[in-house]
Order: structure tokens, then C-alpha cells, then sequence
């Protein structure tokens, strides 16, 4: 039986290009929480691409966005995320040795410089506040990620299997009731923690 009950409501989507929406103007711009990139499909639904928690909602967007457009994250096509198909057209300078990457990121740039534009243009962020400390933040986000892998095997596609979804070991704390703005594939009302 669940201890408690943390509610979860993310709010969005913001977005890492224009001005309408930016994560770094959000009201929630200072705010701990849980945050979700996703990509909208054409049928108006959202599939996850990334899910993160932070202190700081808009200076963790920051560091992320330095990391995309440094090269050092891996960029995807943003013309197929948007039909639910995961193409990844430059793995990122961290998958890379460390004497290639600089130098094929550097050889790359001139040809890779739009599809970046474009990958951030195609990113929406959903955030959720929630001030219940790193490691239960660090949780939340693996639990979400967790349900996500595992019972939504449909709507992971953008969701790489790289990316970590560490958990506590105690896995009873209560249970995440979780609303969104728009609808989210793989986000359940419902899921433990």
C-alpha cells in the first residue's frame, strides 16, 4: 500500500527556440522538479525523448543547451522524431574517444550546424515542480523513465536506451499522480515510486 501520494503536474510546453514559451523565461524558471523533453507527433500527442530532474529548471536547460550546441550530445532528425522514428545523424562528442570526437565534431560542424537548429526547433520541455530533494527527484525521474521502458515498449522510440534510469533501492515511498498540459505517450495518471 502506497505511504503517500506526491502529485506531479507538468506544465508546458516550453521550448529551447523563440521567445513564445522559452524554458529560460518560464515561470518555473527557478523551480526543483522533474522535467520531460519531448517531440509532438502529427497526431498531436507527445513521445518522450529525455527525461531529467534539477534544483533549477531553466539553468539546468542551459547546461543542456550548451552540451547540444557544442556537439557534444547526440542530435537526431528532427523530420523523423516528429513520426516517432529515432535517427540519430551525429552521436555526440561523449560517444565518441576522446582524441575523435573534437576533431570529427570540428570536420562535421559546417554540415551538422542546421540539423542542430532544427533538432532544438522540434524539442518541447514539460516541467514539473517538486521540492523533495535530489535524491528523491533523481528517483521520481528513474521511475518515470522505468515505467516508461517497461510498460510502454510503444512509446519509447524516442526514448534512447542509453540514457540511465536509476532508481532508490526502497521503491515504496507512495505513489506519483501525474497530470500534463498535453497528452504525453507513456506518462501514466498513475505510477508507483
Amino acid at each position: 500500500m502506497p505511504s503517500s501520494t506526491l502529485e506531479l503536474d507538468f506544465k508546458g510546453p516550453y521550448r529551447f527556440v523563440g521567445r513564445d514559451r522559452s524554458v529560460f523565461e518560464a515561470p518555473c524558471a527557478a523551480s526543483p522538479g522533474v522535467y520531460l523533453w519531448t517531440v509532438k507527433q502529427h497526431d498531436g500527442t507527445h513521445m518522450i525523448h529525455y527525461i531529467g530532474q534539477t534544483s533549477a529548471f531553466a539553468k539546468r536547460q542551459r547546461e543542456h543547451l550548451i552540451q547540444v550546441l557544442g556537439l557534444n550530445y547526440g542530435i537526431f532528425n528532427a523530420e523523423k522524431a516528429q513520426t516517432g522514428v529515432s535517427e540519430l545523424i551525429w552521436p555526440g562528442m561523449c560517444r565518441k574517444l576522446p582524441e575523435e570526437g573534437p576533431l570529427q565534431a570540428v570536420e562535421e560542424y559546417k554540415r551538422i550546424n542546421e540539423k542542430v537548429l532544427e533538432y532544438l526547433s522540434v524539442l518541447n520541455v514539460f516541467f514539473a515542480e517538486a521540492d523533495v530533494g535530489r535524491s528523491l527527484l533523481r528517483h521520481i525521474e528513474g521511475c518515470i523513465g522505468w515505467n516508461l521502458r517497461n510498460n510502454h515498449p510503444e512509446s519509447k522510440a524516442l526514448f534512447p536506451d542509453g540514457v540511465r534510469v536509476g532508481t532508490l533501492m526502497q521503491k515504496d515511498h507512495g505513489l506519483l499522480r501525474i497530470r500534463s498540459t498535453e497528452p504525453i505517450r507513456g506518462l501514466d495518471a498513475e505510477i508507483p515510486y
